[in-house]
């Protein structure tokens, strides 16, 4: 499909999906396979010390309304659930907490390892059995450190090492966006560990603002959509080989494809609009459909984005160092 085909479906899909931010959200959660799961939570609250993130007209009208009513430093951050449907589509969603018989992000699939057992909690806004008396803080908190209300840490800790990376305004929009989603009543037992998570600490404080642009702004959306869990290769230890960052890894019964710009890759022989257009429309450039796991990151997620990110993914993507294909 040529770039131009594709921009004129993703018009149409753009005016569709920013109706009705609630249904979006429910497509978006369901059967994301490759997804790691989040486990819901945290902390305290937080003053707003800068401007919003990403530009995006709702989220400036929000913030200059709450300029008009008290010194920006003494404002707490405020989410905008709408824009938030669209940074849980830039995230990949939270399919691991999808719950198919609810037809919900309620939570139940069970997860075991060497670890122990992890059972996915409920992340609807049921206040029993779900996240519905948290505050948009407590949840911004478990995205970015992975820790509930009570300041207990969660399992396992690599969402939380690339959602750490949301800027202020992003993660309390996503966090906004949650709190919308209907609530589903599920009691989700405790996880059985074999022993305490480790207590998570990210790397670098997040961003207050977005990047806005090219590839700063790829780089951004591919750290937050953690591409590298599935396309960066593991150490014996299990740990990430950040030499080899998105180089291509095992996934299941086939390989994820190396994402540098090395000549053994795919990559090198694309253009960046041709990778922009396989992103929002999940048809390679020869007509053929994606298959596998990267069908439902497309579907729920990429494919959602817009022209502008779409393009800054693949220019941040060709800027990467080549790093051969193992």
């Amino acid at each position: 499909m040529h770039l131009e085909e594709a921009k004129n479906a993703h018009r149409r899909n753009v005016l569709v999906q920013w109706g009705v931010v609630i249904g979006a959200l429910l497509a978006l959660a369901a059967i994301l396979v490759a997804c790691a799961p989040i486990e819901a939570p945290a902390g305290s609250a937080m003053a707003t010390e800068t401007a919003t993130a990403a530009p995006a007209e709702a989220t400036e009208a929000v913030a200059e309304e709450v300029a008009t009513e008290a010194p920006a430093e003494e404002v707490a951050m405020v989410g905008d659930p709408e824009r938030g449907g669209y940074i849980f589509a830039m995230t990949t969603g939270c399919g691991c907490h999808f719950n198919r018989d609810l037809g919900a992000p309620a939570g139940g699939n069970k997860f075991e390892g060497p670890f122990g057992v992890i059972n996915v909690p409920n992340i609807t806004s049921d206040p029993e059995t779900g996240i519905g008396t948290w505050s948009e803080t407590d949840i911004v908190n478990a995205l970015r450190l992975g820790v509930r209300p009570d300041g207990s840490q969660l399992h396992p800790i690599m969402p939380y090492m690339a959602w750490s990376a949301l800027s202020d305004q992003d993660a309390y929009d996503l966090a906004a966006a949650l709190k919308m989603v209907p609530p589903v009543a599920n009691a989700v037992p405790a996880s059985e560990l074999a022993s305490p998570p480790a207590a998570f600490a990210p790397a670098n404080p997040p961003p207050a603002i977005a990047p806005a642009e090219g590839a700063e702004r790829g780089a951004y959306i591919v750290a937050v959509a953690n591409c590298g869990r599935c396309h960066t290769p593991r150490g014996e230890n299990g740990a990430p080989d950040m030499s080899r960052m998105l180089a291509g890894a095992p996934l299941q019964d086939t390989i994820a494809p190396n994402l540098t710009p090395h000549e053994s890759s795919n990559l090198s022989f694309l253009t960046e609009e041709q990778v922009a257009s396989f992103l929002l429309t999940g048809i390679y450039d020869d007509g053929t459909p994606v298959e596998g796991p990267m069908k439902g990151i497309i579907d729920n997620g990429t494919s959602r984005l817009t022209e502008a990110d779409a393009l800054a993914i693949a220019q941040y993507l060709k800027s990467l160092p080549p790093v051969a294909s193992e």
